[in-house]
Formats: structure tokens, C-alpha cells, sequence
């Protein structure tokens, strides 16, 4: 009986209710002002502050708060907002929960995706090179009989 190994770099099926994750979005906010916090001395008025201000709009500490209560239901952070924190917090949480949510992709920034381009290419390179060394030895075979 053979087992066939699922493919590692496929996407991950999508699964019914995949995104319907409250709870792990308020954890997930919840832990990145837990890490603001202790990483740069962010308070949550501090943060409250810096996502009014990106969004050029008011936030209040309560409704900071009732993203992150996980009891609170009907309260859940709109895109706009979630942009926002993630400004005001130095990290793409929001948005790396949502890459991995959708597939387990990863964030990268754009000197990454060049480095990325660069190797794919690099490889690419290689592998014609290999590929006409093989047809080269073909030709020379060929001739030579």
C-alpha cells in the first residue's frame, strides 16, 4: 500500500469557517500590546494615540480594549482599523494573521521579495546552463560517431 505524502508547498484547503476567528484576532491584539509594551514602553493610550492619528480619527481606549475582549461579541476591528494598529505597534500582526489565515503565506518586504526574485532567478539560471551542457554532450556525441 502506497501513502501518498501531501505536497508541502501546496496551498492549505480552505476549511469552513477558517476565517471565522474573533477569538484569535483579540488574542492575537491582545499579545501584540502585551510585546508593545515590553519591547518599546507602548502604553495603550500611546497606542490609542498613534492609530487615531494614522486613521485621522479618535480612537478611544474602550474600544481598543473591546477588540481585545474575547467575551465581547460584535465588536470586531474593521480593516481600516486593524491597518492602523498595526502602524501604531511597529508590526504587521493583523496582517501576518491574515497571511497565515489564508494559506500560511508569509510577509515579506520588498527587499525580501527582490532577494526572493533574485535566487528564483538564479536557480532558473542554472538550470538552462545545466540544460545546455546536456544538449552540448548530445550534439558532441552525435558528431563524433
Amino acid at each position: 500500500m502506497h501513502i501518498q505524502e501531501p505536497d508541502l508547498f501546496a496551498d492549505a484547503p480552505d476549511q469552513p469557517g477558517g476565517l471565522g476567528c474573533a477569538v484569535e484576532i483579540a488574542a492575537t491584539i491582545a499579545q501584540a500590546l502585551e510585546a508593545a509594551r515590553t519591547r518599546s514602553g507602548l502604553s495603550r493610550e500611546a497606542v490609542v494615540q498613534r492609530m487615531s492619528y494614522h486613521l485621522g480619527e479618535r480612537v478611544s481606549e474602550p474600544t481598543l480594549d473591546s477588540y481585545t475582549s474575547q467575551a465581547q461579541t460584535g465588536r470586531e476591528i474593521s480593516l481600516r482599523r486593524a491597518m492602523a494598529f498595526d502602524a501604531a505597534v511597529g508590526q504587521d500582526v493583523l496582517l501576518a494573521l491574515y497571511a497565515r489565515k489564508r494559506g500560511h503565506r508569509q510577509i515579506v518586504t520588498a527587499d525580501d521579495a527582490a532577494l526572493l526574485e533574485w535566487a528564483r532567478l538564479h536557480q532558473e539560471q542554472q538550470a538552462i546552463a545545466a540544460r545546455k551542457r546536456a544538449i552540448e554532450s548530445m550534439l558532441l556525441t552525435r558528431r563524433n560517431k
